[in-house]
């Protein structure tokens, strides 16, 4: 189907705006290594914003386009919350290892869930994984999980970098440029945790994040409906 005049010009307009992102970034890239150290940070920092900013964008167009980007139905079945976490946890062990951190793990269960076990999978291995991307080289992570009676609670506490009012805004934003940054240079998409609060929103569960601000920590807390 061809797409109407608005949608070309939206398209035309994009196209024109990645080619100068991309360009820019190219730009920066061949100017990194004849460049001394402070301005090797400064173009770095540069190419980071170029690449967020055209990813937003793409963002952006799709969302204008209307086109689908959540998961599919979930293929729901009876799980135990508690079990599928301390497996999650044993499965990132060796990112833990390698920053010496401890989880501090508080697990009340069992607690059964009706989900898609491979997507509460990737939930709470976002979560696990964030925590310790933010969090120094030997700062414990708290792991709690407990129930209300109607809903399981999961939350996942760190004692890392934090964020501001700005960055708590945006948190859940794809591709958000965001103030704080990972302790040892790990990848930061800023997709992940967007994509976590549609796939708990998918469960008729909810996610949501807090923190006193910059070097304060974070806390994430899931909320799923029992079975």
């Amino acid at each position: 189907m061809k797409a109407s005049q608005e949608q070309a010009e939206r398209l035309h307009r994009f196209a024109h705006d990645l080619r100068n992102r991309l360009a820019a970034m190219q730009q920066a890239a061949g100017q990194i290594a004849d460049a001394d150290p402070a301005d090797r940070s400064d173009l770095l920092t540069f190419s980071e914003q170029q690449f967020f900013k055209a990813m937003r964008a793409t963002e952006e167009l799709l969302d204008d386009l209307s086109i689908d980007r959540d998961m599919i139905q979930p293929k729901v079945e009876r799980i135990d919350l508690k079990e599928l976490v301390a497996q999650e946890i044993d499965q990132l062990q060796h990112r833990f290892q390698r920053k010496g951190q401890i989880i501090d793990a508080q697990l009340v269960g069992p607690i059964v869930i009706n989900a898609d076990p491979y997507w509460i999978k990737l939930l709470v291995a976002a979560l696990l994984s964030n925590a310790s991307k933010f969090s120094a080289l030997g700062q414990p992570i708290g792991v709690r999980l407990s129930s209300d009676g109607t809903r399981a609670c999961l939350q996942v506490i760190d004692k890392g970098v934090g964020m501001g009012p700005e960055d708590l805004a945006q948190v859940f934003v794809r591709y958000a440029m965001l103030a704080s940054r990972t302790t040892s240079g790990e990848a930061q998409g800023r997709s992940t945790l967007a994509r976590a609060k549609k796939w708990a929103e998918a469960h008729d569960g909810s996610l949501q994040v807090s923190s006193n601000g910059p070097g304060e920590g974070c806390a994430f807390s899931l909320r799923l409906p029992l079975a």
